[in-house]
């Protein structure tokens, strides 16, 4: 399954949360996180989409694909 954020700052903010707190609940500092956005790989999409599951994320800004298996 691919797991892909529109705009993960944006779904950040609709968590109520601040990026230090996320940077902080990923045991890594701010300018990591921003880093870890700009280079839009799967792994930040993943650990987003973990975060705003616990804190009950809107799933509107989120798209889901299946990976065909052949």
């Amino acid at each position: 399954m691919v797991i892909k954020y529109k705009n993960i700052k944006r779904e950040i903010r609709s968590l109520g949360l601040t990026q230090k707190k996320v940077a902080s609940i990923l045991g890594i500092s701010t300018q990591t996180l921003d880093y870890r956005i700009a280079q839009n790989k799967p792994t930040i999409h993943w650990a987003i989409y973990g975060i705003a599951n616990y804190y009950g994320g809107i799933e509107d800004n989120l798209i889901k694909e299946m990976n065909e298996t052949t």
